[in-house]
């Protein structure tokens, strides 16, 4: 089974098992009529550092503790901080810390959004100190932020940018440990077979050793629930 941890959509592979994002939204309208998709799929939910509503994150942040609680929802998120696009940043602190405690109460792990942020996602680990798995996905920054984020725990989810030879991801993929790995396709057009016969090129080990490290990362992560 080829594990596609975070996408926006309903592409499905044979063969595929996908987490498909709800985002929680900004509009008192679509809030009060929002509610899960009806269908086999796992899912994720969370509110979006772009989709904060300056006033109406408080319903936001209810809805989201109500949908925590089904057991389709299997991460919180994606949720996290933005530097360059969304609420101001001391607001998207203050939700991002109020999802991770809901995330601690249905003991689920977190699919976070990070765009120049990382200082201050790591200083908001150390203080609330979750026990829940922290996952940053679309990840594609320096090498550098990749080694301190996995020496923290945190696990890293790498996107269509390991299908680039010249990318970020491929430089992390050459040194990063497979235990703190995982693979998705966000919102790309792309295949998830296409990026697990990528990642089992660079890392030398069969698709099939891939996919049981891969899923056997998310039983890790899914344990405390």
């Amino acid at each position: 089974m080829l594990l596609n941890l975070h996408t926006h959509l309903l592409n499905k592979q044979a063969g595929e098992e996908i987490i498909l994002n709800q985002i929680i939204p900004d509009s008192e309208e679509a809030l009060a009529n929002f509610a899960l998709p009806d269908t086999p799929n796992w899912l994720s939910a969370g509110i979006h550092p772009w989709y904060i509503h300056e006033k109406l994150y408080p319903q936001q942040l209810k809805k989201l503790a109500y949908l925590a609680a089904d057991p389709a929802v299997k991460l919180i998120g994606e949720c996290g901080l933005d530097r360059l696009k969304g609420a101001p940043l001391p607001l998207q602190e203050e939700v991002f810390i109020k999802q991770i405690r809901i995330a601690e109460e249905h003991r689920k792990a977190l699919i976070i959004h990070c765009v120049r942020c990382f200082n201050e996602l790591i200083s908001i680990r150390k203080i609330v100190r979750p026990r829940v798995p922290m996952i940053v996905h679309g990840f594609n920054n320096k090498i550098e932020i990749a080694r301190q984020l996995i020496e923290k725990g945190f696990y890293l989810s790498l996107g269509g940018a390991v299908l680039s030879e010249e990318s970020n991801a491929v430089k992390i993929l050459q040194e990063m440990p497979l235990e703190n790995l995982f693979l998705e396709t966000d919102d790309k057009e792309i295949h998830i077979s296409d990026i697990y016969q990528k990642v089992s090129e660079m890392k030398r080990i069969s698709i099939d050793e891939l996919e049981k490290i891969i899923f056997d990362n998310y039983l890790t992560i899914t344990s405390l629930q």
